[in-house]
Formats: C-alpha cells, sequence, structure tokens
C-alpha cells in the first residue's frame, strides 16, 4: 500500500485575516477609504487575500466602534471577541481604574477575589471561575500589564509637604537667613556588599547564575547646606569597633567619620558626638570664612528624617 502523503501548507496562502493585529486592519482601511489604493495592491503589501480587504472595509464601522470603546493596547488584539461575563467584566474593570487612580497596588489574585464578589453581587446565573487562564484574558482584552513599583514617592503628604514649605520660607525670611545657613542631613543605609540583580549576558547564554544576596549593612550620614557650597564629610557606621581593613590606618586620615555600633545604627549618642565634635566646628569655620553678621552666627536649622536621635 502506498504510504499517504503528509498535507504541507501553503505558503502562497495568505493567513488569516481574523489573525491581523487590529490595528493593522484599521491600517489597511484608512488606506482604502482615505487615500483610495487599490484592494490589490494592499492585498499584495499585507500577505492577505482580496476578499479579506473587502471583508474588512465591510466591518469598517464595527472595527472603529471597538477600538474607540477599548483601552489603547486593545489595537495589538488579533480578534473583537468579548468575554461572556461582560457585565461583570465591566464593573471589575472600572473598580481596577479606581484604585490605580488612587496609587493602590492591585496583584492577580486581588483581581480574581474582586471577580469573584462582582459575580456573586450582580447574580450572574453563569459559572464562573477565576481561573489563572480567565485572568490572563482579562489583562489581555483590557491592556493591563505588570511594572515593578518604583520609589516611595507616594509615601509622603503632598498637602503638608506644601504647607510647611510655606511655613519654613517664611520662618527664613522673618530671621533673614541666607541657604548658606540652613542645612539638612539624612542617614540611609548601604548594603555595601550586595551585587547588581541584573547583567548584560550573551545570547548563548540561556540563564545567568548568581549568588544569594549579602545583607551587610553600613549606615552612612550625608550633611549639607541648602546651597550645596558646605558639604560635610560623609558619616558612616559600621559594628566594628576597629574593622580589619583598617588596620595600619589612622582614623584621622580616613575620608569620613566612622562610628560603631552593635546593629550599626544610628542612635542619640553618636548623634550628639557628631553633632558637637564634627559639625559645630565645621560649620563655624566655614562661616568664618563668609564672615556672616556676628548676630547671625551660627544660627542654624537641622532637618533630619529621624527625630529620635536628637539629643
Amino acid at each position: 500500500m502506498a504510504k499517504k502523503e503528509k498535507l504541507k501548507c501553503n505558503p502562497c496562502r495568505p493567513p488569516d485575516y481574523r489573525m491581523t493585529p487590529i490595528e493593522k486592519k484599521v491600517l489597511i482601511i484608512n488606506r482604502v477609504v482615505d487615500h483610495g489604493e487599490s484592494v490589490q495592491k494592499l492585498a499584495n503589501e499585507f500577505g492577505v487575500g482580496q476578499q479579506t480587504v473587502r471583508d474588512l472595509i465591510k466591518q469598517k464601522n464595527e472595527i472603529f466602534k471597538f477600538i474607540s470603546c477599548a483601552e489603547v493596547s486593545a489595537k495589538k488584539r488579533k480578534t473583537m471577541k468579548k468575554s461572556s461575563l461582560s457585565d461583570m467584566e465591566s464593573a471589575l474593570f472600572e473598580w481596577f481604574k479606581q484604585k490605580r487612580i488612587e496609587d493602590i497596588p492591585i496583584s492577580g489574585p486581588m483581581v480574581c477575589e474582586k471577580a469573584k464578589w462582582f459575580h456573586e453581587h450582580l447574580k450572574i446565573e453563569e459559572t464562573f471561575n477565576a481561573s489563572q487562564g480567565w485572568l490572563f484574558r482579562f489583562k489581555t482584552r483590557h491592556g493591563i500589564r505588570q511594572l515593578d513599583i518604583q520609589g516611595d514617592s507616594l509615601s509622603g503628604d503632598l498637602t503638608a509637604a506644601t504647607l510647611f514649605n510655606d511655613e519654613f520660607n517664611s520662618f527664613l525670611s522673618k530671621l533673614n537667613l541666607s541657604p548658606d545657613q540652613v542645612y539638612n542631613a539624612d542617614e540611609s543605609g548601604l548594603f555595601w556588599k550586595m551585587l547588581p540583580s541584573k547583567t548584560l549576558a550573551a545570547q548563548s547564554e540561556k540563564s545567568a547564575p548568581g549568588n544569594k544576596s549579602s545583607k551587610e549593612r553600613l549606615t552612612i550620614m550625608t550633611c549639607s547646606d541648602a546651597t550645596g557650597s558646605h558639604k560635610i564629610k560623609l558619616t558612616v557606621i559600621g559594628k566594628a569597633k576597629k574593622p580589619r581593613s583598617f588596620k595600619g590606618t589612622e582614623m584621622k586620615y580616613l575620608p569620613c567619620d566612622y562610628y560603631h555600633h552593635p546593629k550599626a545604627w544610628m542612635n542619640q549618642v553618636i548623634f550628639s558626638e557628631w553633632f558637637f565634635n564634627v559639625f559645630v566646628p565645621s560649620v563655624q569655620k566655614f562661616q568664618n570664612e563668609k564672615e556672616y553678621q556676628k548676630e547671625l552666627f551660627f544660627y542654624l536649622i537641622m532637618l533630619l528624617h529621624t527625630p529620635q536621635n536628637l539629643p
């Protein structure tokens, strides 16, 4: 018996127009309607059949209506198929947009739980299972993607910050203080042994193996006047009283002022020592060079994010 030949795909056969992104469908329609380009030319250019182009022209109103009602990213979709639970998904998407306006982080499980809530409260008879497959399709339909949360800009109270800024500027004006006499100090943690979490890699590399991140931490504190013309030497707080790396080195030659604490934290004792032995002499020297008036001499403001450290 002769073996049956396997059917092979015809490379000349145009792809199904339904698999053409909606964005490309809109482009084809616009070029026919607005520029009067021929059906044959567009069919050859986009690799679709001539009948496909004609069908798109017939469906132009439906396609434009879908684009106007959908998210911008919906143009990347290839079909206009809607969910069978459109009422529930519409309510869910409105809830999602409202929460994002409020800058509330939303996770996949949160969306699934809220979908179940809407399904129950809208009394929809159709069975619904908030599966991962449904969640993927819901995100695709509405152009939802995952982003890394950046920074902590939402942690501050903008109204209180604006009010403080106005009051602070008024306070400086009353005392006739210049920006050179206003200092700000702030401390931060430095994980000095932690390696980068991303790397460049050659195309031949399938993965980039890494090591466990080190949690060894130092506390650093920077201090400067408002103009940046006077910067106090960097303050560093470590755990060891005399680190091995300091062997044979005199502390006064270090490019920073080093202190120690069992947990490498700032406390009142360290802050007081730094304030009176480092900050005050350094500012006095700087102000003498600036030749400020005696009545304003050393009238300084210290702004700290850690008020518990004040002596």
